[in-house]
């Protein structure tokens, strides 16, 4: 007993300056909670941003993908359109080429024809020539 009245009051020291100690280290450990939910509120704050803004740029780039994918089809009719025009031009220089070359037939043709009625024109005048004399 003498030993714990001798005791009692070193003991009721450590255990004062121990609770103090907790205390103290409770409150840091308060402290560290507040600061972590103050950190998990603005990091839930920029989570949600960033969500928005991903699906911002989702949106957009959808509408970039929807608009390739338009002006592609409308290359691939443009350049269906261009072969047509092409083969279409093509016949048709060909076409001109035939003309020109019945052209050129035609007018040989004429020409030599002409010669023939001049040559028959002289001729008939020889022969009326002849006769009239």
């Amino acid at each position: 007993m003498k030993w714990a009245l001798i005791y009692s009051p070193i003991i009721c020291l450590q255990s004062e300056q121990e609770t103090k100690t907790k205390e103290n280290q409770i409150r840091t450990l308060e402290d560290e909670i507040a600061q972590k939910d103050e950190a998990l509120v603005k990091l839930s704050k920029s989570k949600k941003d960033i969500d928005a803004q991903n699906q911002k740029t989702s949106d957009a780039l959808q509408t970039e993908e929807d608009k390739v994918n338009h002006l592609n089809k409308m290359k691939t009719k443009l350049e269906h359109t261009l072969d047509e025009m092409e083969d279409s031009l093509e016949r048709e220089k060909k076409v001109r080429g035939d003309v020109e070359k019945s052209k050129r037939k035609l007018e040989q043709d004429l020409k030599m024809t002409q010669e023939v009625v001049e040559d028959l024109e002289r001729i008939k005048r020889e022969l009326e020539e002849a006769l009239k004399r």
